[in-house]
């Protein structure tokens, strides 16, 4: 399918989330969220199938993809607190629910699902649909009919018995002087016309598909990622090296290398895009204090533990290695992601499960700097930066890469923002992301009973400890000697390479460990939702 260039609101920072996982809560709540208005009708049924060989089948209650896909479909937003309680909300409103766990044929994502929805007045929908992973999702079938919609544009599905159509509807969208992108599809009755804009559409206007000859349907999908992106730009540069030239003609830093390259994507201005960074330090620091503050239900198998760390390090006689800023730097890294494990509201940066890196690596360093939070929404922009690459030329998906594209990927996203905090160039940030990307190759993904309290809470700090000091070697002279491309594309390479029992299924790792196996009967016993 046709994938344009990311933005650094859509695909690396954010969702601003309730957790515990952005490719099993918050993108199940999206497509959800598309499901909702794909029916255009009150729920009364909803049925969710998944693989029995991927992901979610061993996870989908444990890391929410339960409340998170039934939340979407009643209209509740991943960031709300209501979203934890959307299965009771569904039983209050009579709306049957069922997840089935079956075999699906095909070479489908790890993250697939099958969602047939029905509604009070009759009307049904079937859809296919991947969790692309950092909360990012694409909705690949709609009926009989290949798709693409991912929630960043505004999508008008038209449903009509001939071709011919769709001349008339590009006279429409000419006369409005629209920019526009149509993509087809056919069957032996129907066809379906996919219209992608960048902006609203007049109310006359649908009014005139609805009334064209030959349409049976006309859908109207509003975004649901916080940037819409243009549907005629060019970005300025799609990877490091890329970058690196452009830097050299504009005598760019690092974060304003990520804002060129974000006004071409989505048209916002500077300040626009440093205000919306600045937003997602708060929500990072908020997460963090009320990590350390531990005052939330226990979720998982483990109590959290970062308020404890905190204050028996800060005794007198601690039995501790003096590691200085770093020790502050560890509790927020694990405050966070415990948060998340407790359905917090953190930011998945660039995924849920590593949501505590960039939080402990740049917003706590930059707080212990006593820089202003513009200066490390700036360190977040340079960090993002790296994200945009990430994503480009690999993925966030644990699911199909391991551990080593999240914790790896945000390790690698926080070394570049510490260079940033620290004044360095465009090329040491470079340099520090590949450092740091390098030393986590082939890092698995294993989480205990599909929760994240072993081992995902350890490896957030030690990412963002592995960020700083990659930071620190490039900076006093260290040469990491291969290019952070390349670095990228290896790590895909590995995660192509690692069988699936490593990617987040539960089937390897540390999750077949007899440990394991209380571990989950416990949180079997003690976990309704």
């Amino acid at each position: 399918m046709y994938k344009k260039p990311c933005s650094i609101f859509n695909e690396v920072f954010g969702p601003v989330m309730i957790g515990p996982s952005s490719s099993h809560t918050a993108g199940p709540a999206r497509i959800g969220k598309v499901a909702n208005m794909l029916l255009d009708d009150e729920v009364e049924e909803i049925e969710i199938i998944f693989d029995c060989n991927g992901s979610y089948a061993a996870t989908y209650k444990a890391q929410g993809s339960n409340y998170g896909f039934i939340g979407g479909v009643l209209g509740i937003d991943v960031s709300d607190e209501n979203i934890k309680q959307s299965l009771k909300t569904a039983e209050e409103k009579n709306v049957k629910v069922t997840f089935k766990i079956e075999n699906i044929e095909g070479d489908i994502h790890p993250n697939f699902a099958r969602m047939n929805i029905t509604g009070k007045s009759g009307k049904q929908i079937s859809i296919e649909t991947a969790s692309t992973g950092g909360g990012m999702f694409e909705i690949t079938k709609y009926d009989t009919f290949p798709l693409s919609l991912k929630g960043d544009c505004i999508d008008i599905l038209v449903m009509a018995e001939k071709m011919e159509v769709l001349a008339e509807i590009k006279i429409l969208l000419e006369k409005s002087n629209m920019d526009y992108e149509i993509r087809t599809e056919e069957d032996e009755n129907k066809i379906l016309i996919d219209i992608k804009l960048d902006r609203e559409i007049s109310h006359e206007i649908l009014k005139q598909f609805k009334g064209l000859p030959g349409v049976l349907l006309v859908k109207y999908i509003k975004p649901v990622l916080p940037v819409v992106k243009k549907n005629l730009c060019s970005v300025p540069f799609m990877n490091a090296e890329e970058a690196l030239e452009y830097s050299k003609t504009k005598s760019s830093t690092l974060w304003e290398l990520a804002c060129d390259y974000e006004e071409a994507i989505s048209g916002k201005g500077r300040n626009e895009i440093i205000e919306m960074m600045i937003h997602i330090v708060r929500v990072m620091r908020a997460s963090a204090l009320k990590g350390i503050e531990g005052n939330f239900e226990k979720r998982g198998f483990l109590t959290s533990k970062a308020g404890i760390i905190d204050k028996n390090m800060r005794k007198e006689n601690a039995k501790m290695v003096d590691m200085g800023m770093l020790n502050k730097v560890m509790v927020w890294a694990t405050a966070v992601m415990e948060y998340d494990i407790c359905r917090g509201k953190i930011v998945a940066a660039p995924t849920g499960g590593s949501c505590g890196v960039i939080p402990g690596a740049i917003v706590a360093v930059g707080d212990q700097m006593e820089l202003s939070d513009e200066a490390i929404a700036k360190g977040l922009l340079a960090s993002g930066m790296i994200g945009v690459f990430i994503d480009h030329q690999a993925t966030f998906a644990a699911e199909v890469c391991g551990c080593q594209a999240e914790n790896g990927a945000a390790s690698s996203m926080a070394a570049a923002g510490v260079v940033q905090l620290l004044g360095g160039s465009v090329e040491e940030g470079f340099s520090s992301a590949s450092l740091a990307l390098q030393n986590i190759l082939g890092l698995i993904c294993d989480p205990v009973a599909g929760v994240g309290n072993i081992p995902c809470v350890s490896r957030n700090p030690m990412a963002a400890v592995n960020g700083i000091l990659s930071a620190n070697m490039v900076l006093n002279g260290f040469d990491p000697y291969i290019p952070l491309d390349e670095t990228i594309n290896a790590m895909m390479e590995v995660g192509r390479l690692m069988p699936r029992e490593h990617r987040c299924t539960g089937l390897g790792g540390l999750c077949i460990t007899k440990s394991a196996g209380r571990a989950l009967e416990e949180f079997n016993a003690n976990c309704s939702v």
